[in-house]
C-alpha cells in the first residue's frame, strides 16, 4: 500500500471510523465526545488498549472484505467491537491466548452485527448492543477451559493502573478525587456514567458527565432523569439490588434514555414522560433477565436496554398515527440537530410530499365552488374546485349573459398543471345552452393527465373541439390542453379541476395543494404557497423570471468559481463543484473547505434544505444568505422562512440555555426573509438584486445575524456581499 493511499485511508475511514465508535455509544458522532470516552477507557489501560484494538481490526476486516465505507465510517459496525473489548480486558489478563481470543471475539462480533443489521434493518430497527453482548457470552461461557486465560484482578484494583501509568503523583490525584464527600445520590450518578465503560470511579464519571453536557444538553439531562427515575423507583419498590448497581444504571436505565428520549424520538415532553415510564418497565425486564441468567452464571449486561428499546420502537411503528411522539425520520446523531431540524423542516418541507402544481390557467381567475361546495362537490367529488372569471362588477358575462360567448372564461385557454402524459381525451361533446345542463355526460369534455407516482389531474367542461392533445402525448407544465367551455353538467361556461388517483374519468377526488399561485383580496397581492384555493377569492399564475431560475437552477457538474477579500485582508478563492448523491439530492461542495450544501430547485423556488462543514467558509455564508430565493419580480414580495438553530452561529450560553428547554419550549428563533426587486437605472438591463438577511429572536428582542445581498446579471449569479457582525466579505463570481 503506497504512503499517499495509507494516508487516505486512515483519513476518511480509520479516523473518523475509530472516533464515531465510541461517540455513537452515546448515540453522536461527535469528536469532541469521542476523544474523552477514549481517554477515558485508558483509566484501564489494558481495557482501554483492547476496545481501541477491536475497532481498529474491525475496520481493517470490514475494508478488507467491502463493507459499506459510510457504515464502516459511522461506526455502528464496529461500537459493539469496542465494548467487546473493553469487556474483555476488564475481565481477564493480558497474553498471547487473551488477544488471540480478542481478534476471535472480534471477528465474531462483526459477523454478529452486520447479520442483526441486515435482519433488523429490514424491519427498520436498529441492532443496539446485542453483538456486544452475544460476543462476550462466547467468550466467558468457556473462558474456564482455557487454562492460558486468567480472569484479572484488575477491575477490582484499578488503582494499580494508574500507578503504572503515572506513579505516585497520578496516584493521589486520582485518589483525592474518587475519596471525595459528595452527596451520595451525587456519587450514584457519576459512577453509573462511568460503568458503561465498566469502571465505578469518579474520574471517569465526571469526565464523562462533562462531555455529555458540552456534547448534548438534551442527553446530559435525560441521563438525569433516568437515574433519578431508576433510584427512585428502586427505592420505592425496594427491589433487589441487582436492579440498581452502577452498571445497570448506566448502561440499562441511562442508556434507554438516551435512546427513547432523544434519538430514535424527537426529543420532546412525551418522550421525556416515556423514558421515565420505561426505567421501570427496563427494571421488570433486567430482574427477570437477572434471573434467568443467573442459572448460567451470564451477566446481563445491556441485554435490557436493547430488548425494551427495540420492543418500543416496533410498537411505535405500528401505529395509526404518530400524534406527538414521533420516531425520528432523518438521524442527525444529535438530539438537539434532530429536534431542531425536524421542527423545521415538518413546516418547511411539507411540500416534498407534493407534486409541484400550478393553476390550469393564464389571467385572473375566481373560483365559485371550492372544496365540500354546496352543489355539486360533494360526497368522494367534495375535493375539486370550478374556475371561472368575473368583472370589476363581480359579473361572470358581459351583455346579457344569455350565450356561451358572453362570458368571460369562454373558450380562454386551459393549461396542464404539470408535466406529465395524456392518458384520455373527451372532445366529442356539445356546450350547452346558458342554465340547461347534461346529466347524461356529467363531465363533458375532459382532458385527463398522468402526473405519475399515482396523481392524476382532470379538467373538465371544456368546448367541443378545443382540445389540442391526445392520449400519449408528453405536455409540460402551462402547454395549451383546450379551452374553457359549457359541456356535461355545467349551467354556465366554468373549468372543473380535480385531482386523484386513478385514471378514469370522474374518479375519487383527493385533497391536494396548488404549489405556488398568487391570491387577489382588498386590493393586496399575496404569495400562497402549498395552499388550496379559497371559494371566492380570485387568484392568478406567477410569471417565473428566466434569469432568477437560470441563475440558481444549478445543474449537476457545474462549476462556480469566487473570490474575495477574507476576513485577514487577503485574497482568496474557492471553488464550488454541484453533484448529487446516492438519493438523486443535489448539492454543492467546496473544494477548499470540505463544506458542503444541500439544495433543491424546482420551477418556482431555490431552496437549501442542509449544510455539513465550516460556519467561516463562504459556502456557509452563501447558504444563510440564499437560503430561499423565489424566481420572480412582478410583484414585491417577500419571502420568510425559519432556520434550524444548529445552522446559525449564535453564543454558547444563549443556545446551552435553549437546549435544555426546547424539548418543551423553544424560545430562541432564526427567521429569514429575502426579496428580489430591480433598480430603476437598471430596468433595461438584466440586473436582479435579492436583499436577504437572517435574525435571530428572543422574547421582545430581535439580532441581525446576517445581511447580504446577491446580484443576478446576464452570465447568472455575479457577486455575493455579506455582513456578518463586524466582517464584511464581497465575493465575486469568475466562473
Amino acid at each position: 500500500m503506497s504512503q499517499n493511499l495509507l494516508h487516505k485511508n486512515i483519513k476518511e475511514l480509520f479516523l473518523p471510523g475509530v472516533l464515531n465508535s465510541y461517540s455513537i455509544i452515546f448515540f453522536m458522532n461527535n469528536r469532541f465526545l469521542a476523544v474523552v470516552l477514549m481517554l477515558t477507557t485508558f483509566l484501564n489501560f489494558y481495557a482501554g488498549l483492547s476496545g481501541l484494538l477491536a475497532v481498529v481490526f474491525t475496520l481493517l476486516i470490514g475494508k478488507s472484505l467491502n463493507l459499506d465505507q459510510t457504515s464502516l465510517k459511522s461506526g455502528v459496525y464496529s461500537f459493539n467491537a469496542l465494548l467487546t473489548g473493553i469487556g474483555m480486558g476488564t475481565f481477564f489478563d493480558p497474553g498471547v491466548v487473551y488477544f488471540s481470543l480478542l481478534i476471535v471475539a472480534t471477528i465474531l462480533c462483526l459477523f454478529i452485527s452486520v447479520a442483526l443489521s441486515g435482519w433488523l434493518g429490514k424491519y427498520n430497527l436498529p441492532h443496539l448492543s446485542i453483538p456486544f453482548v452475544i460476543s462476550l457470552w462466547f467468550i466467558l461461557l468457556p473462558a474456564s477451559h482455557f487454562e492460558n486465560l486468567g480472569l484479572t484482578q484488575r477491575n477490582i484494583y484499578w488503582m494499580n493502573e494508574i500507578y503504572a501509568v503515572g506513579g505516585n503523583s497520578l496516584l493521589r490525584i486520582f485518589q483525592s478525587i474518587d475519596s471525595m464527600h459528595i452527596h451520595k445520590m451525587l456519587d450514584i450518578y457519576l459512577r453509573s456514567l462511568s460503568s458503561i465503560f465498566f469502571q465505578s470511579n469518579l474520574v471517569a464519571g465526571i469526565l464523562i458527565a462533562i462531555a455529555l453536557l458540552i456534547s448534548s444538553r438534551i442527553f446530559f439531562s435525560l441521563s438525569v432523569i433516568a437515574f433519578l427515575s431508576a433510584y427512585f423507583f428502586a427505592q420505592f419498590t425496594g427491589s433487589d439490588t441487582a436492579s440498581l448497581t452502577y452498571y445497570n444504571i448506566g448502561a440499562n436505565y441511562m442508556m434507554v434514555a438516551f435512546a427513547i428520549g432523544g434519538f430514535f424520538i424527537i426529543p420532546s415532553k412525551r418522550s421525556y414522560l416515556w423514558t421515565i415510564i420505561l426505567v421501570p418497565v427496563t427494571s421488570l425486564v433486567l430482574l427477570s433477565f437477572y434471573k434467568l441468567l443467573g442459572y448460567v452464571q451470564l451477566p446481563v449486561f445491556s441485554l435490557p436496554f436493547s430488548f425494551v428499546t427495540i420492543l418500543f420502537i416496533y410498537f411505535l411503528q405500528h401505529r395509526s398515527k404518530s400524534g406527538s411522539l414521533v420516531l425520528t425520520p432523518y438521524q442527525n446523531y444529535s438530539p438537539e440537530i434532530n429536534l431542531y431540524t425536524y421542527h423545521n423542516n415538518k413546516s418547511r418541507f411539507e411540500r416534498f410530499y407534493y407534486k409541484v402544481l400550478c393553476l390550469p390557467f393564464w389571467g385572473e381567475w375566481t373560483v365559485s365552488q371550492g372544496y365540500n361546495g354546496e352543489y355539486t362537490h360533494l360526497g368522494e367529488w367534495a375535493n375539486a374546485i370550478d374556475f371561472l372569471i368575473k368583472d370589476q362588477n363581480n359579473s361572470t358575462f358581459r351583455t346579457k349573459g344569455d350565450k356561451c360567448e358572453d362570458y368571460y372564461c369562454y373558450n380562454k385557454p386551459v393549461t396542464a398543471v404539470a408535466n406529465g402524459i395524456v392518458e384520455s381525451v373527451i372532445d366529442n361533446i356539445a356546450d350547452n345552452e346558458i342554465g340547461s345542463v347534461n346529466t347524461e355526460n356529467n363531465w363533458g369534455n375532459t382532458v385527463i393527465i398522468n402526473h405519475y407516482n399515482g396523481i392524476y389531474s382532470q379538467l373538465s367542461h371544456l368546448k367541443k373541439g378545443s382540445v389540442k392533445v391526445k392520449p400519449g402525448d408528453y405536455v409540460q407544465t402551462g402547454d395549451l390542453l383546450a379551452t374553457c367551455g359549457n359541456s356535461g353538467r355545467s349551467p354556465e361556461p366554468h373549468l372543473h379541476f380535480q385531482i386523484q388517483t386513478l385514471a378514469a374519468v370522474g374518479n375519487k377526488t383527493i385533497k391536494y395543494p396548488i404549489s405556488y399561485y398568487y391570491k387577489k383580496h382588498d386590493n393586496k397581492t399575496e404569495l400562497q404557497q402549498f395552499k388550496i384555493p379559497e371559494e371566492g377569492k380570485t387568484f392568478s399564475n406567477i410569471n417565473v423570471n428566466k434569469l432568477l431560475h437560470d441563475s440558481f437552477n444549478i445543474l449537476p457538474n457545474a462549476e462556480i468559481e469566487f473570490k474575495y477579500i477574507n476576513s485577514k485582508g487577503k485574497e482568496e478563492s474557492v471553488l464550488w463543484t454541484s453533484h448529487t448523491d446516492a438519493y438523486n439530492n443535489k448539492y454543492l461542495s467546496c473544494e477548499q473547505t470540505g463544506a458542503i450544501a444541500y439544495y433543491v430547485c424546482d420551477n418556482f423556488m431555490f431552496y437549501f434544505t442542509t449544510f455539513y462543514g465550516n460556519k467561516n467558509s463562504l459556502l456557509y455564508y452563501f447558504f444563510i444568505s440564499a437560503y430561499k430565493i423565489f424566481f420572480s419580480t412582478e410583484e414585491k414580495t417577500e419571502i420568510t422562512d425559519n432556520i434550524p438553530l444548529n445552522y446559525i452561529r449564535i453564543n454558547k450560553f444563549r443556545i446551552w440555555m435553549n437546549d435544555f428547554v426546547a424539548p418543551f419550549y423553544s424560545f430562541l428563533k432564526a427567521n429569514y426573509k429575502s426579496a428580489n426587486f430591480i433598480p430603476e437605472n437598471k430596468i433595461e438591463e438584466k440586473y436582479i438584486e435579492i436583499n436577504t438577511q437572517a435574525n435571530l429572536t428572543l422574547p421582545g428582542k430581535n439580532y441581525s445575524v446576517i445581511q447580504s445581498k446577491i446580484i443576478v446579471g446576464e452570465n447568472g449569479i455575479q457577486q455575493l456581499n455579506f455582513n456578518f457582525g463586524k466582517i464584511f466579505i464581497q465575493a465575486t463570481c469568475i466562473k
